[in-house]
């Protein structure tokens, strides 16, 4: 004959012969719980619960406990280290920094306008006391924007080929001469300058229209200043007085700039 302890285990009731047993809520009743209980009421039963709860039961919750608080903190996000210790020369040049409790606004960009040239394909080298230069020539171009639209009719770009260590850079300033289309139109001087780097191999491979078709121009950075100045008073307020940043392509024998106003 199973004893009572065996017979409660199997009832999953503990009831002991000689302890009165209370009455039990149906099955269905839910707690009482206090307003302000910090108790999470919501049950979700999974799989995965049952297994820990048949865990708990049969192999001691020890050994359950320490598995979930592992797997826990596991899932745990890594704090961020804590910020280094400014060095030296941060704490002398910070001493010299000129009023540092003044604000001073900071600069916005806004998209203003594209502008594509086409390069012909001669060009002229001309030597210079730390290498060479490269003259070329626009033979078409065309460009759009919040100002208006357009045509590149003339100008061109010089260009050197500069290596600073590892790092291979060509320094580009260029002229070109902008048409509106206007029924009168206006003529506009955009200046640019401004360096393209990258690996030394891949930024020839980008220069050469015979080769460039098969690589990313966006592997090489190209950043440029742009300025513009015009003698006509229906653009002169908008443009004589601005400052551009132009993030480029460069592939063969097409540039192409996205000119953002700083404002």
């Amino acid at each position: 004959m199973s004893s009572w302890l065996d017979q409660s285990l199997l009832n999953n009731v503990f009831e002991h012969p000689d302890i009165p047993v209370r009455a039990q809520a149906p099955s269905h009743a839910l707690p009482e719980f206090a307003e302000d209980s910090d108790w999470d009421t919501t049950l979700v039963v999974t799989d995965e619960w049952m297994k820990v709860a048949s865990e708990r039961r049969h192999s001691g919750w020890e050994s359950v406990e320490k598995i979930w608080t592992e797997k826990h903190q596991a899932q745990q996000p890594v704090a961020p280290k804590p910020p280094s210790e400014p060095t030296r020369e941060v704490c002398e040049s910070m001493a010299r920094f000129p009023y540092p409790h003044m604000p001073i606004p900071t600069p916005q960009l806004e998209f203003d306008f594209r502008m594509k040239v086409v390069l012909n394909p001669q060009s002229a080298s001309v030597a210079v006391s730390d290498g060479f230069k490269k003259w070329s020539t626009f033979s078409d171009g065309s460009w759009a924007g919040r100002f208006g639209h357009g045509v590149v009719v003339s100008g061109g770009q010089e260009s050197q080929d500069l290596v600073h260590g590892k790092t291979a850079a060509t320094q580009v300033e260029a002229t070109h001469k902008l048409q509106t289309e206007d029924e009168v139109p206006a003529y506009i001087e955009c200046k640019t300058r401004g360096n393209m780097t990258g690996p030394p191999e891949l930024m020839k491979t980008l220069q050469n229209p015979d080769l460039s078709r098969e690589v990313d121009p966006r592997l090489c950075p190209f950043r440029v200043f742009i300025t513009m100045k015009t003698q006509d008073e229906r653009y002169a307020s908008k443009l004589n007085t601005g400052m551009w940043v132009g993030s480029c392509l460069w592939k063969g024998l097409e540039v192409v700039y996205d000119a953002y106003r700083l404002s």
